[in-house]
């Protein structure tokens, strides 16, 4: 099971930091050239990205949860966690790997800083920042200015409330922005930047992704923080620029040989399970919309050739009667795992502009047709796609013509989940786009409530209107760090419920 390889792998590398030597005066001779007593930033880099990849969009935590929460992949066997059945080992599993990954990143960020390394500390923040974005969106309140500490004596860090660190993600992701914009010429990140090969101003352009994501995050709740910080960076493209097209967004493409298949491939060809299949929500839509990238997303059912999803937690059906996920997406071994898209930022640029916000060159139309392009690109470019080598431009323009789709200019307001409105019309094809994307799927359908979903009809915690608010703390902390964690789900019921993160503005759910 590839969680061994993860476990084994982030304590080797958090062994490696830890120093040996025992005098000042015996330094030199206490160095071992061939045990080097702290690993090569460009490892652990790569291992950083490679358990992200693993441990949080696979199908443990992406197919098993989010994806269901968020309406496009679910669980057609076994479906405890569609139905919020969850099992406490996954979510420690999932807390203990975004603290190991964090505390390795914090020791190549004081490394790099301390050398002068600027590109090595930019790159290593932006991917810290890019986690902890997940962790808050995941738990809320979370161990932050007092985590890490273990080795200063610290085992029960205070939890942060979320929307302080959000405050401070800001802060970090524009320091990142900084460090990267000045690389030193001698800094190298070497065959570990597994995701960017070296590019600097990809890096650069990725921050600047994740910037305006936390920005749009607190579109609803802090509108006028949001704003400033959208047109700050979309009015300064020369001091933060962005991706040009999908060639530089982020996504980890896998080896393709075990243990480095993709996730999705690892768990249906190799653990050879047939647990999930296509959600209800997602596939409606796009049968909907008549969408032709149905046909990438999704295989048809067995029984009678008909595209149809499971309803998220709901009763077991005939499983020949439920499309599986399609083969792009899950039966190439060197397939990719999707962490930021190109057609996201598209589509925050149109939703910004949609709000009447500064966005620089960028207008609504063009960034709203530039994220449904990027889509349509990645759908019909893959060798595993039927849509491969089928007329992209003729099926893109068509799409493009469909009411349901072009805009009107009908900008539409706060919830106002219609087609007669652009907002709406942003939110479909954006959450259409980010497929495999569970965990960013997720907050955005808490964010702005697309697309509408109930409970799920199977669940185990009954009396509740809409899907998970949150995840479940684990156990352990519950018996490592009772005083603080206590404190922190005040409020939390059934686990999921009760209390919802600070950018979720939803009324009248529970």
């Amino acid at each position: 099971m590839k969680r061994i390889y993860i476990k084994t792998f982030a304590i080797l590398f958090s062994m490696l930091f830890v120093a040996t030597s025992c005098t000042n005066d015996w330094e030199q001779l206490n160095t071992d050239p061939n045990n080097p007593v702290q690993a090569p930033f460009t490892n652990v880099l790569a291992h950083s990205i490679r358990l992200t990849g693993d441990a949080f969009f696979d199908d443990w935590q992406g197919m098993n949860n989010f994806c269901s929460y968020a309406g496009e992949i679910t669980k057609i066997q076994y479906i405890d966690e569609a139905k919020y059945n969850y099992r406490d080992n996954v979510v420690y599993t999932a807390w203990s790997n975004y603290y190991e990954i964090q505390l390795d990143l914090k020791k190549l960020i004081e490394a790099a800083k301390a050398d002068g390394r600027n590109l090595s500390e930019g790159v290593a923040l932006t991917w810290s920042v890019y986690l902890w974005q997940m962790a808050v969106d995941q738990w809320g309140d979370i161990p932050y200015s007092e985590a890490l500490m273990a080795e200063e004596g610290n085992n029960t860090p205070k939890y942060d409330a979320a929307s302080d660190i959000y405050k401070d993600l800001l802060n970090k992701i524009e320091e990142a922005n900084d460090l990267l914009s000045k690389p030193n010429i001698t800094d190298d990140l070497g065959d570990g930047d597994i995701l960017y090969n070296g590019d600097v101003a990809k890096w650069r352009e990725f921050a600047n992704a994740i910037h305006l994501r936390i920005a749009m995050r607190l579109s609803y709740v802090e509108p006028a923080t949001a704003q400033a910080e959208v047109e700050k960076i979309l009015t300064n493209p020369d001091k933060y620029p962005l991706w040009a097209g999908r060639s530089d967004e982020a996504k980890l493409q896998w080896q393709g040989t075990n243990p480095y298949d993709e996730p999705y491939y690892y768990n249906r060809y190799v653990s050879n399970r047939d647990d999930h299949g296509m959600a209800k929500t997602m596939i409606d839509t796009l049968l909907s919309f008549n969408d032709p990238r149905i046909s990438a997303f999704a295989k048809p059912a067995t029984l009678d050739g008909v595209y149809r999803g499971m309803v998220e937690g709901g009763a077991q059906v005939d499983l020949k009667s439920i499309s599986r996920i399609g083969a792009m997406y899950r039966d190439d071994p060197a397939g990719y795992t999707y962490f930021l898209r190109y057609a996201e930022v598209m589509f925050d640029i149109a939703e910004a502009a949609n709000n009447g916000w500064n966005t620089g060159s960028y207008t609504k139309e063009g960034a709203y047709e530039a994220g449904i392009k990027a889509s349509f690109d990645e759908t019909y470019g893959s060798t595993y796609s039927p849509l491969y080598g089928q007329d992209e431009a003729a099926a893109l323009a068509a799409y493009m013509a469909n009411p349901k789709v072009k805009l009107t200019g009908n900008a539409g307001t706060h919830f106002d989940l219609n087609l007669d409105n652009d907002m709406t019309k942003i939110f479909v094809q954006k959450w259409i786009a980010m497929f495999k994307e569970g965990q960013e799927l997720w907050a955005f359908q808490r964010r702005t409530n697309y697309p509408p979903m109930s409970a799920a009809p199977e669940s185990v915690y009954p009396g509740h209107t809409v899907g998970p608010f949150r995840y479940p703390y684990p156990s352990t902390e519950f018996n490592l760090n009772k005083e603080h964690v206590e404190a922190a789900a005040q409020g939390i019921v059934d686990h999921f419920w009760g209390k919802q993160i600070f950018w979720d503005t939803r009324q009248g759910v529970q």
